[in-house]
Parts: C-alpha cells; sequence; structure tokens
C-alpha cells in the first residue's frame, strides 16, 4: 500500500465507494456503491482500472487533501471547483499527476454534486461482502475524516494520459425532467392528486446517499398510504403521510412500507443525484 493523501478536512461528506455489494439485499443489505454510476464507470474505464476499481465519492466539497506520494489521478462528475495548492485550476474528465506536498481542495461548487477521485488502481480498501464500498449506516467502513489517510494499491505506472472528449462529458443541470415506471400502488393516491404530481415542479429540499426529500404540491391518498412492506431499491419513489415524495438512492432500505409511485428510470437516476439543494424536478411516466 502506498500513502497517496492526508485528509486535512473532510468536507460535507466523502466515502469510498466501488461497484457495489451484491446478492445480499435479502439479508437486509443495501447494494450502495456509486451514486452517479456513469461519472463513477467512464472514470474507471479512462483509468484503466478495471471492473474492481474504487473511487472517492465526495459530497459538495469542502474537502482539502495533503499528496502524500506523486500520483496520477482523474476527477469525474460534478465540477466542486478543485484547485491545486487553492490556485492551479484542477483538469475535470482527464488524468493528470498530483505531486508529493501539494494540497488538492474542493472550496467552490460549480455545477452538480457528487464528484469522484480516481487514482490509478484505486484505493486499498478492506472488502467486505465483496465490496469496499463503504456503508457507515450498517457499520461497514467509515466516513472521510480528518487526519485519515488513503492509501493507494499500486505504485505509480508509466501510462499516457488519457480523456473523455468534450461532447460526452455530462452537463449536470438544476432543473431536471425524469421518467418513471409506474408503480402498483398508484390506486392508493387521489387521481387527481397524481395528475397534480405530473403537471407540478418539485424541489430538492436535502437527502443524502439514503435517500432525496422533495417539495411540492403533497399527493393525497385514498385513504391510506400505509403499505405492508415490501422491496425497494436505488430509484423507488416512496410517499410518506406528509404526501412530499422520498426517492431513494445508492444506500437505500431494502424493504419499506410507504406507497410508491413508481422506480426512476436507470438513465435518469445520475441526474437525480447530480441534484443540489434547491434544484428542481418534474416528473413524468414511461409509456
Amino acid at each position: 500500500m502506498i500513502p497517496l493523501f492526508r485528509v486535512v478536512k473532510p468536507g460535507v461528506y466523502a466515502t469510498i465507494q466501488d461497484r457495489g455489494r451484491f446478492c445480499y439485499r435479502h439479508f437486509g443489505m443495501p447494494v450502495s456503491g456509486p451514486m452517479d454510476w456513469p461519472a463513477f464507470k467512464l472514470g474507471q474505464e479512462i483509468m484503466n482500472n478495471g471492473e474492481k476499481g474504487n473511487a472517492l465519492e465526495i459530497f459538495l466539497g469542502g474537502l482539502t487533501l495533503e499528496v502524500l506520494t506523486d500520483y496520477r489521478i482523474i476527477i469525474t462528475g460534478a465540477d466542486l471547483g478543485a484547485r491545486i495548492d487553492g490556485e492551479m485550476a484542477v483538469p475535470l474528465w482527464k488524468t493528470f499527476s498530483v505531486w508529493k506536498g501539494q494540497f488538492l481542495s474542493f472550496p467552490n461548487p460549480v455545477s452538480g454534486s457528487i464528484a469522484y477521485i480516481i487514482p490509478e488502481g484505486g484505493y486499498a480498501a478492506t472488502e467486505i461482502l465483496g465490496s469496499s464500498s463503504d456503508y457507515p449506516r450498517g457499520l461497514i467502513g467509515n466516513s472521510v475524516t480528518k487526519d485519515m489517510i488513503l492509501y493507494a494499491n499500486t505504485e505509480k505506472q508509466k501510462w499516457f494520459n488519457r480523456g473523455l472528449v468534450p461532447k460526452r462529458i455530462p452537463d449536470y443541470s438544476k432543473e431536471i425532467s425524469i421518467e418513471l415506471f409506474e408503480s402498483p400502488h398508484i390506486k392508493l393516491f387521489e387521481k387527481a392528486s397524481v395528475k397534480t404530481f405530473l403537471n407540478s415542479t418539485y424541489t430538492y429540499r436535502g437527502g443524502d446517499r439514503m435517500g432525496y426529500f422533495f417539495n411540492g404540491p403533497p399527493l393525497e391518498f385514498v385513504s391510506s398510504g400505509d403499505i405492508v412492506s415490501e422491496s425497494t431499491q436505488f430509484g423507488t419513489v416512496q410517499v410518506p403521510t406528509n404526501g412530499q415524495p422520498i426517492i431513494l438512492m445508492a444506500d437505500a432500505q431494502t424493504t419499506g412500507g410507504y406507497a410508491t409511485l413508481g422506480t426512476v428510470s436507470k438513465n435518469d437516476l445520475p441526474k437525480v443525484a447530480q441534484l443540489r439543494s434547491g434544484g428542481t424536478i418534474r416528473f413524468s411516466y414511461r409509456k
């Protein structure tokens, strides 16, 4: 293991994530893994890390890392204003070298909310149940803390720098429209309320890797929105008794007892993940 970064400031929230923890949902264990799968996957491909690669997933910046070893990394996902030594702008979606003694910081989020710092070969992290993804709620791994040392798996390699062509770089909008697969519970909601839901704009008011909360015209139930607990997943749209939708995210619980409106289309999940507080969303059902 090679000491790569020392955490000077932990920022809002950051964890190590790989592809996820599969085949354990029937034991109540979430899959976890990256919130923005395309940004994570493209970064691993550009870095030639293979399917076992992992990344440091960071929310909204505030993170500062001291570089402990000359190394090559890539940053993908949101533009969180990455800087070297507080001054030099860092390229996104392209490999570059950091040098011992430098400080990599994310002081000024520009667009999107989630970025990935991916080193060559990934980070050295303990695998639990076949995955190195942190899931602090389940006492698996930890979020990044001050003075934590992050280790790289392998020595720096002599690869050419690579990057993503500009036309393939995602645009993270503050105003998004997404498609849902309709839930079998749709009949639990008043028809007029569902119509209002589909013709209204909802505002993201906050959340975490477990779920995002939205405000807008409240949905109304025919009688009750409580159901017998059933399976949920990344993208399930639940509606608790206050009538405001919640979109479950990568660390979503495996079952839930709230009525659901549907499931977010897989292609739209990254758009939801990259919303920032105050961003807006419009829903439609996939035909």
